[in-house]
């Protein structure tokens, strides 16, 4: 599929504390307590005023890191700059600040493309040479340690960037194609319909017009004729397309079934199919048909095998789905894609299951009662 550059997104317009990775945004918060090292250190005496002040710089920087994290683009720069100013300031008091310019390193590498990221990190590190300068804190501990963390930090808040801006263009991509795939639906079932339906209903509308014109002419019995035959092909319409959306919908799951192994053979897959659909309920054969598609896409977009199976079967009265590929993984976590198609089988209390010891292997089985196979 091409994308054109209009739809590359170049911007974060979610604030970090909403997407996936917030989580381990707060764990960092434990890195913070290094702030509290030099407490420890024997060459540092400690009053009531100066631990009031240790904390009180702490607290305002949490506030400003909590402010930061649930603000984006040009609202997230005041409490990045608050941190920035904070932890400068806060070197006169107390050098243990200086790991706390990292966290607005890795928010302006986050928030910011490059040229806004790089003016906002020169200011950070100017700021950090500044407090260096004039509050004599030209050593490691302090100097060496700020620089290092922030630097460390803003290279990984651009490649966090760049990982989050990836991930909101493949859900873009994946949003096209079932937009694409939701229309060309909807044309097919359109020209069936037309197919169908064109030729009977411009018959019965020429016939009521006739039987109209025959009643005004006087001849009711030929009108009462031509009547009596709108009514007997308005009846046989109805019978065509009732049976027409029977036939449309268990041609829809072998139609799926062609097409995913088609696609997966033009892609290089070796596949195999074992397919033998019984005369399912309209909801069984949709709920299966969109298995089979939800899966094989995962195939296509996470395997690393060349092989897939997949077999359809009745036994006794289960229907079952069972589709195999040789790839390897060491671990499935369940995303939108999986907890959809758990919801679809719990709906028609059936049970699913993954197995990844041999390959991946997706089994589902689906009650299936009284039904004669085709």
């Amino acid at each position: 599929m091409n994308q054109t550059n209009a739809d590359i997104p170049n911007d974060i317009y979610t604030p970090l504390a909403k997407a996936e990775h917030a989580k381990w945004t707060y764990v960092s918060l434990t890195c913070s307590l290094f702030y509290f090292m030099p407490v420890l250190s024997i060459d540092l005496q400690f009053n009531s005023l100066d631990y009031f002040v240790l904390f009180a710089i702490y607290f305002v920087f949490l506030g400003l890191f909590f402010a930061a994290a649930k603000h984006c683009g040009t609202k997230a720069q005041l409490p990045i700059a608050g941190i920035i100013i904070i932890s400068a300031v806060g070197s006169y008091c107390y050098p243990g600040t200086s790991s706390l310019f990292g966290y607005a390193a890795f928010f302006t590498g986050y928030y910011f493309a490059a040229r806004k990221a790089l003016f906002i990190m020169a200011a950070n590190l100017a700021s950090q040479l500044l407090a260096a300068y004039f509050f004599d804190l030209f050593i490691f501990y302090f100097l060496g340690v700020s620089l290092t963390i922030s630097l460390m930090l803003f290279v990984f808040g651009i490649f966090t960037r760049k990982e989050t801006l990836n991930r909101i263009l493949k859900a873009k991509q994946n949003q096209y194609i079932e937009d694409l795939a939701a229309i060309a639906e909807r044309e097919r079932i359109a020209r069936d319909m037309h197919d169908l339906l064109g030729h009977s209903l411009s018959s019965l509308a020429l016939k009521s017009e006739l039987a109209e014109k025959l009643l005004n002419k006087g001849k009711s019995k030929a009108a009462q004729t031509e009547i009596q035959q709108v009514a007997q092909l308005a009846r046989q319409t109805l019978s065509e397309v009732r049976q027409a959306v029977t036939g449309l919908n268990k041609q829809s799951l072998k139609s799926a079934i062609n097409e995913l192994t088609g696609e997966l053979t033009n892609l290089g897959y070796e596949t195999q199919h074992n397919v033998l659909i019984p005369a399912l309920s309209a909801k069984t054969e949709s709920t299966l048909s969109m298995l089979c598609k939800e899966w094989v896409t995962n195939i296509l977009r996470h395997s690393s095998g060349n092989k897939v199976f997949l077999e359809i079967s009745q036994i006794n009265e289960e229907v079952r789905l069972t589709i195999k590929d040789n790839g390897k993984v060491n671990k499935i976590s369940p995303g939108n894609g999986i907890n959809g198609m758990k919801s679809r089988v719990a709906e028609l209390k059936g049970n699913l299951n993954i197995d990844i010891e041999d390959g991946v292997s997706l089994q589902v089985c689906l009650p299936h009662k009284g039904l004669s196979t085709e």
